[in-house]
């Protein structure tokens, strides 16, 4: 009996959407929406690419109207780079991923604190950074 228990555990875990990814109509339905230019070719995307759209379309659908609208924007940004600059953005985006927890904390709150900023002081802010690089490149 006690196999048996064991046998039917290892179907669940392998039939769950961590062994196995879902069918499209077996999503949630505001993941189906989301996703729903994916609907024909489900069944012949790899799963593990399923469950990163999965996973996006959950993390999307998170978003509010304001912050799913700066998305798009910076997308659409995004996607008008040439290939050069975009293989550059996202290695500077795997830096960062790859920095410490407080590094891209301390980071997180510079950038802030220079949004807030005036025009003024972002030129004033600029135009020192400037000086330094130049100096360090000497």
């Amino acid at each position: 009996m006690n196999n048996m228990m064991n046998v039917i555990a290892l179907v669940f875990l392998l039939a769950s959407p961590l062994g196995v990814a879902e069918t499209f109509s077996g999503l949630p339905d505001d993941i189906q929406l989301t996703l729903s230019p994916f609907k024909e070719k489900w069944d012949t995307i790899p799963d593990d690419r399923q469950e990163k759209l999965i996973k996006g379309a959950t993390r999307w659908n998170a978003l509010n109207s304001d912050q799913q609208a700066k998305a798009k924007a910076r997308f659409q940004v995004f996607s008008k780079l040439k290939p050069a600059q975009k293989a550059q953005a996202v290695e500077r985006l795997n830096r960062f991923k790859n920095l410490p927890a407080t590094t891209r904390d301390e980071l997180k709150k510079s950038y802030q604190n220079f949004k807030r900023m005036t025009p003024v002081q972002k030129n004033l802010l600029r135009n020192k950074f400037q000086r330094i690089q130049r100096m360090r490149r000497q």
